[in-house]
């Protein structure tokens, strides 16, 4: 039996509770919608719009995904100093207006509108999914309870992106499709009206004297979209145009001034909190998981569509095995993370995406839905979902309330960007092979090879973080038990910030594994 908590005081009564966990995972399902409902519509589109090329279509996709993952990156730092709540309901109206023009530009035919239209509406969401599990991060203090509410959340990452497929297959089947972005936009006034009224306001955590990083933000934000536009686009116009070397060079160098930024200004972009190698571990874990889930996504429908000429309402139905397993991986999470190691949890994440696309690349194009493709689902569906609960309850638990907006800006961050740029690292294979064999299945696996590289780099991290979690754990246990010389104290104390951490994130582990 689960011990539950008792209801957070800053709730007035139950249903205030329910309705404000039903908002955080309506936001949670938005997310996840609005990136896979192009997906069905892709060559509706292609036909509806004029010039569009192959290589264009992944721009269907990523654009949104990529200011959704570098517009994360600010959006919890403003939801900390600015008002959770406050931000979070400026991002539905921005993500509505958006979205209702996206669906408007069927009648201009012209595809760079919709794409751009796209990304703006992506900026919306970057500034909701962030604040609102913030909010869940600020009223819920570490337990059974916050835990099985992150987990409510996280099955909403397949129930969204199903919905979005399913949706979007229905209007692709009646070649309507302006009417997914406006349900989608009607979806996102409901979830405002929702959230101006359930959702707490919670007083600002960070102390008055702290700021904004503005310039931290704006090299942040410009190196991100500059280095993942680059990527994104050279499939279409190939790597010797001049002007794609040039975005490429500006966006490293941009990042590499938010780095040089961020070490200097008093009140960073990043807490300090989170510069340390296991909180790296652990996002860079999700980032290569993700990227490979992103990969998979894409050429998932890329191959259902062109190869096996299924239908996209066929396809779309065919989520439905992810969404049920999903939402049972999703409570496993909320229920096994009190017993079991996070980076336990992790390790098995990062398999389920690694066995997920190696599927999809070995699968034969008239094999029945029945064994490779069902196989997939059912594990890719925990892949997803041990990885986002597990990420985001270890950063929420082991950072200050100040930094809650922060913590979940981060998980969303590495989620939504690394989906976004490796489709165009995939692209980019995928171009090259199909200009010297013209054969459509090789270029497609060649680009799920990509992701499959991807979710190798993610299992080789979770064991070095498993590793080191150990190694990490037993510092600790000496340092406690007085077995440290002068010298190791002199060299730990040099690293505070990772100990305040590791020591929290380890030692509350085993206290829960010891009392269940």
């Amino acid at each position: 039996m689960l011990s539950l908590d008792g209801r957070p005081t800053i709730f007035k009564n139950g249903y205030q509770e329910l309705a404000a966990i039903l908002t955080v995972m309506f936001a949670q399902t938005l997310n996840q919608a609005g990136t896979t409902q192009v997906l069905p519509l892709m060559n509706i589109l292609e036909t509806s719009f004029d010039n569009v090329t192959s290589n264009d279509k992944s721009w269907f996709m990523a654009s949104f995904p990529l200011t959704s993952g570098a517009f994360i990156l600010i959006s919890g730092k403003f939801g900390d100093l600015y008002g959770l709540k406050r931000v979070m309901l400026y991002g539905i109206i921005w993500a509505a207006i958006w979205s209702l023009i996206s669906g408007l530009t069927f009648y201009s035919h012209n595809v760079i509108f919709f794409c751009i239209s796209r990304s703006m509406s992506g900026i919306g969401l970057a500034f909701v999914l962030p604040n609102a599990i913030g909010v869940i991060g600020n009223c819920y203090p570490p337990g059974q309870r916050k835990a099985l509410v992150f987990g409510a959340v996280g099955a909403c990452a397949p129930f969204g992106a199903t919905m979005g497929a399913i949706f979007g297959g229905l209007t692709a089947h009646t070649r309507q499709w302006p009417w997914a972005f406006y349900a989608y936009t009607i979806s996102l006034v409901i979830v405002g009206c929702l959230a101006f009224i359930s959702i707490p306001d919670i007083k600002r955590q960070a102390p008055k004297e702290v700021t904004m990083d503005w310039l931290g933000a704006l090299f942040g934000v410009v190196g991100l979209v500059l280095f993942n536009f680059s990527w994104n686009q050279a499939p279409a116009v190939g790597w010797k145009n001049p002007y794609i070397l040039v975005l490429l060079i500006l966006g490293i160098f941009a990042i590499a001034a938010f780095f040089y930024v961020e070490k200097r200004v008093k009140y960073p972009l990043i807490p300090n909190e989170i510069m340390n190698l296991h909180l790296l571990l652990i996002l860079s874990v999700v980032a290569f998981g993700w990227a490979s889930f992103g990969i998979w996504t894409f050429y998932y429908w890329c191959f259902a569509l062109n190869l096996k000429d299924w239908t996209p309402t066929d396809t779309g139905l065919s989520y439905i095995t992810l969404l049920i397993f999903g939402i049972i991986a999703a409570f496993s999470v909320s229920i096994f993370i009190q017993r079991v190691k996070p980076s336990y949890i992790l390790m098995f994440a990062t398999v389920g995406f690694f066995c997920g696309i190696t599927m999809l690349a070995v699968t034969p194009v008239n094999q029945s839905y029945y064994r490779m493709i069902l196989g997939q689902m059912v594990i890719l569906s925990f892949g997803m979902d041990l990885s986002f609960p597990a990420s985001s309850l270890i950063l929420s638990d082991n950072l200050p309330k100040k930094h809650q907006g922060m913590a979940s800006s981060l998980v969303s961050t590495f989620i939504n960007y690394s989906m976004s740029i490796s489709l165009g690292i995939a692209g980019t294979a995928e171009s090259e092979i199909f200009s010297k064999t013209q054969d459509i299945l090789k270029s497609y696996r060649a680009a799920m090879y990509v992701g499959i590289g991807f979710a190798s780099l993610g299992v080789l991290f979770s064991f070095v973080l498993h590793i080191m979690s150990y190694v990490w754990n037993n510092v600790n246990k000496d340092f406690k038990d007085g077995h440290v010389d002068d010298k190791e104290l002199n060299d730990s104390s040099k690293q505070d910030s990772n100990k305040v951490i590791l020591n929290n994130f380890e030692t509350l582990d085993h206290e829960k594994v010891s009392e269940s």
